[in-house]
């Protein structure tokens, strides 16, 4: 059976409406300052479950420390209900399981001997976890917050593995500390917890089967001391250049991707992508808020698979849309793509090496690679014409035989001396 503990007495929530408020005719009588006569309303469904909306749009009820919207809500075993201060706690008999026996722990002891966190430092404020199972938040109001399986503890945790009062986060001057007083151990990033551990942002806790990460805000890191100016300073020429200004970084630096919104109440924001798996909606707890009253409480879910981007929409009321497409399911994202949160309309940009696509383009085939052919050798220049060759002058025709004239020997020898005497005196007189 479902119920309500409130002031020591136990409320039934049959199948059915069943109305809490100042009204005495309320099935669940809250008398509180603030406390309207139909504050809230519960709804047991016949497999037993309980969801819980507001009785009037002006009430103002808390779930679990988160402020519940306009969509009804389940509730589950220990889920605190909260309504003018007052708060009431949520039992489901069926998930109580069974007693067993903690032995109790020394906890000033067990935060002396406080190991240091291997991962981003936090400071004491703002912490709370968040719950991967179902997305609720707890936030660490007090100075701790506990988990067990008994309905009385902060955050109720189902399963026979799991003891009555399991683990806290207590506060502490260096952050928040998990104290394990379980049997069956608790685990932080799948490492069983000796003891104690300071938790660091966005750690994971294992408790039984379920997990649940954790946040607070951001220790500050102290600024480092100025260098010591110079003993011997040494006179130079004076100058005055301009330092060189640094580079401006590009948007989205630090992340994986973002988000540049261009619809809705945060047009012109940029919300940038830290981490491979983001829960976008509107509750609080989500890693991108997106505060809009078309945005369902968990809306949708952007996650990094072996370099893709892959969007799914989490059963959102109004849909979430993918270059103007309704999503069924999931659906991969390429750079540029115009998604769309119920009203609230943005651009998706990622920033990350790993994903090897090209802006403005999906997946492209690469031509298959030919070697290249051999050029051809030049042809040989054509040959220069060549000056045509002077003719030859054509000699004298010899006289015939008959017309020489006969002789002796010495008459040819005679004239051949002749001719040279005459060769020399031209050649002397030219």
């Amino acid at each position: 059976m479902a119920l309500l503990e409130f002031a020591g007495r136990k409320y039934p929530i049959p199948a059915g409406e069943v109305l809490l408020g100042s009204d005495p005719g309320c099935a669940v009588p809250v008398t509180a300052p603030g406390v309207l006569p139909r504050h809230a309303k519960l709804k047991g469904l016949a497999d037993g479950q309980v969801v819980i909306s507001k009785a009037v749009p002006e009430a103002d009820v808390l779930i679990n420390g988160v402020r519940l919207g306009a969509e009804p809500t389940p509730l589950l075993h220990g889920d605190k209900v909260e309504v003018a201060g007052q708060e009431l706690t949520f039992v489901d008999e069926r998930r109580s399981g069974s007693t067993q026996y903690v032995q109790a722990m020394n906890l000033p002891q067990a935060m002396e001997q406080m190991k240091a966190a291997s991962g981003k430092a936090t400071a004491n404020t703002g912490g709370r976890v968040v719950s991967l199972t179902d997305g609720r938040e707890y936030a660490v109001a007090g100075q701790s917050l506990v988990f067990g399986r008994d309905a009385t503890c902060d955050v109720v945790v189902s399963g026979k593995d799991v003891s009555r009062r399991h683990a806290e986060i207590v506060q502490t001057p260096k952050g928040y500390l998990l104290v394990d007083s379980s049997t069956n151990g608790t685990f932080i990033n799948e490492s069983r917890v000796e003891g104690q551990k300071l938790l660091a942002r966005a750690d994971v806790i294992r408790i039984g089967e379920e997990n649940f990460r954790f946040y607070a805000d951001t220790a500050a890191a102290a600024s480092p001391p100025p260098p010591p100016p110079p003993e011997n300073p040494q006179p130079g020429p004076a100058t005055n250049a301009p330092q060189a200004a640094p580079p401006p970084s590009a948007p989205g630096a630090g992340g994986l991707a973002n988000l540049l919104i261009r619809a809705g109440t945060l047009k012109g924001q940029r919300l940038v992508v830290k981490t491979p798996v983001v829960n976008i909606g509107r509750a609080d707890y989500n890693d991108c808020v997106l505060p809009d009253e078309s945005v369902s409480t968990s809306h949708a879910k952007l996650q990094r698979r072996e370099g893709v981007w892959v969007l799914v929409d989490l059963d959102s009321t109004n849909g979430t849309f993918v270059d103007g497409e309704r999503l069924k399911g999931e659906s991969p994202l390429a750079p540029g793509a115009t998604v769309r949160f119920g009203d609230v309309s943005a651009v998706f940009e990622p920033t990350d090496d790993a994903v090897g696509v090209a802006k403005g383009g999906g997946t492209r085939m690469m031509e298959v690679m030919k070697p290249a052919a051999p050029k051809p050798a030049p042809a040989p220049a054509p040959p220069r014409p060549s000056a045509p060759a002077k003719p030859r002058p054509k000699p004298a025709p010899r006289p015939p035989v008959a017309a020489q004239k006969k002789g002796k020997g010495c008459g040819g020898s005679a004239a051949m001396f002749a001719l040279g005497i005459a060769g020399l005196l031209y050649w002397m007189f030219i």
